[in-house]
């Protein structure tokens, strides 16, 4: 009997699949591609100036590969191609295809598209079968020539003009331009002093609450400290306060929304202190295991299948009064949205027998995809004014507290450490007992320079101007590590000298190239060939007349 030929990228995935086809394993046969078959040369530039067409050339590394995919047709009569479900995925799929039909012209292919590896998620893409989508692997195509044409055209200027073998890229560039800004401010920063006064009172009990002078309900800053002195002096010393007003105002706070890659790389890196690299690697073993959807997204948005899923575990856990109202999740205009965001394949699912690290990020992914679908918290915010007799009227005193009332989301998420449970003012402030003043604090205000880059908050920048694709973040950020531009201080980025040279000299011969609102319009380009929009010929000939004009001038 013919059988099914069914090609992924990782010998995981063919683990988690053979376990979900249970008995029908047998109608298929199995092979790992591990990663792409196909690419430009590595020594020439490999690309017809006049068509743009590239000359792909089978990977060396990958010829005995494709001699087993041979053979493997002979028994054969459909081949499913279930690459991943982005444009690297499409065009691992399009070269399968291209060269094994000159092999086996009857055999039938197949592309799957597995947005998650469970039962519901093969059986969701065996509905949905298709041919090979030839626009999203043109746009693939796209943007691998003008890589190569952006890189071949500005790396030799680099090395020659600094005598060593240099580099520079399409993305790259931009983001160095920003860690570079970045520095170039910090440098610059002009410090702002001023001072505030705070005092302490004592209650009769001996509590001692602590406030701070306000002015027009502002807290009161001057760059004169002496004159805090005078003011505490005239108006304040060994006084007697009396509450004049209590302002009392409900906040609530919004769960956030569920995690992208961008915000799944920001926060893994906060909370578990993992490089993009690592949050990449470990959440792509999730994927293939089956825990979570696929972790290359841009989007938030939501299956409907999972929304009932995360509302009826809610309910069941937590209660009616934890399940938020429908929230829009609004996508910016950069957005693919091609996936759903990153999300557990069923809420009820522990991760079990792979690594702490992967439990950890398994978990926050889970717990902010659940929260999404939570009641806000809500927060009683307190304010206490105090006057005295002859204080100028438009002065006083003021303490704050917050208070949480309903922890709706937090529930699950837990309190941050900053907003921990405050001493209940209301036990020892009443209206017509005095407080007595007994000491003071000159408190200074400083402020501070911007905070350089980590690769988390470069990442954040980056898909905020819409340079790069999520499938690009992490690769930005080791190229300019691996090409020596930046190194990493602590946490941060900073850029080498070499790094800031380049940078300059760039700015100096192809600032075009760097401007951030061009490179983003290039990735919308590339972007409008998948929808047709846009001609793949016509949109390269444009862009390489630019680098031509550019690199003559």
């Amino acid at each position: 009997m013919k059988k099914k030929l069914l090609i992924v990228e990782s010998p995981t995935k063919i683990t988690t699949i053979k376990r979900l086809l249970k008995n029908r394993d047998g109608e298929f046969i199995f092979m790992a591609t591990l990663g792409h078959i196909m690419d430009l040369p590595e020594k020439s530039l490999g690309i017809d100036l006049k068509t743009f067409e590239p000359n792909l050339q089978v990977l060396p590394k990958k010829r005995g590969l494709l001699k087993k995919a041979e053979e493997l047709l002979k028994v054969a009569k459909e081949v499913y191609l279930a690459t991943d479900p982005d444009r690297e995925g499409e065009a691992i799929s399009f070269h399968l295809k291209q060269y094994l039909s000159r092999y086996n012209r009857g055999v039938r292919f197949i592309r799957l598209a597995l947005l998650e590896i469970t039962e519901h998620g093969l059986k969701e893409a065996l509905k949905s079968r298709r041919d090979v989508d030839e626009m999203l692997y043109r746009s693939w195509k796209a943007r691998r020539v003008l890589d190569r044409l952006i890189g071949y055209s500005l790396s030799p200027y680099l090395s020659k003009l600094f005598q060593k073998p240099l580099s520079a890229g399409r993305v790259q560039t931009p983001a160095l331009r920003l860690i570079v800004e970045r520095e170039e401010e910090i440098e610059n920063f002009i410090p702002q002093v001023s001072y505030s006064l705070a005092v302490k009172a004592k209650t009769k009990d001996g509590n001692l609450i602590v406030l701070d002078l306000y002015k027009k309900n502002k807290l009161f800053k001057t760059s004169n400290k002496e004159s805090l002195l005078e003011f505490y002096n005239k108006y304040l010393i060994k006084r007697n306060i009396l509450l004049k007003d209590v302002f009392r105002k409900l906040r609530k706070r919004q769960p956030p929304l569920p995690l992208k890659t961008s915000s799944m790389i920001e926060i893994s890196g906060r909370i578990l202190g993992l490089s993009p690299k690592q949050t990449m690697r470990i959440a792509q073993d999730l994927y293939e295991e089956g825990y979570i959807t696929y972790m290359r997204t841009d989007s938030v948005r939501v299956s409907e299948f999972a929304k009932k899923s995360a509302k009826a575990y809610i309910e069941k856990n937590f209660g009616k009064e934890y399940l938020g109202r429908e929230r829009r999740r609004r996508e910016g205009k950069l957005v693919q949205g091609a996936h759903e965001c990153i999300r557990p394949t069923s809420v009820e699912r522990e991760v079990v027998g792979i690594s702490p690290l992967h439990q950890r990020l398994y978990s926050l992914i889970r717990t902010y995809f659940l929260t999404s679908f939570m009641s806000d918290a809500e927060f009683l915010e307190q304010s206490f004014r105090f006057t005295t007799e002859g204080l100028p009227e438009e002065y006083f005193l003021q303490t704050k507290e917050k208070r949480l009332v309903f922890d709706g989301f937090l529930r699950l998420m837990g309190l941050a450490e900053e907003e921990e449970e405050e001493e209940d003012l209301k036990t020892f402030i009443t209206p017509d007992e005095p407080l007595r003043i007994e000491d003071f604090q000159v408190v200074e205000h400083r402020t501070n320079p911007p905070e350089r880059y980590t690769p988390h908050s470069l990442i954040k920048k980056l898909e905020s101007l819409g340079i790069g694709r999520p499938s690009t973040f992490p690769q930005i950020v080791e190229n300019l590590l691996k090409r020596g531009y930046v190194v990493m201080e602590g946490k941060y980025l900073k850029p080498t000298d070499l790094g800031r040279e380049v940078c300059k000299e760039l700015l100096k011969k192809a600032p075009l190239f760097l401007d951030y609102s061009f490179t983003s319009q290039m990735e919308r380009a590339l972007d409008e060939i998948v929808e047709a929009q846009r001609d793949y010929f016509k949109t390269i000939e444009d862009y390489y007349k630019v680098l031509k004009q550019v690199l003559s001038s």
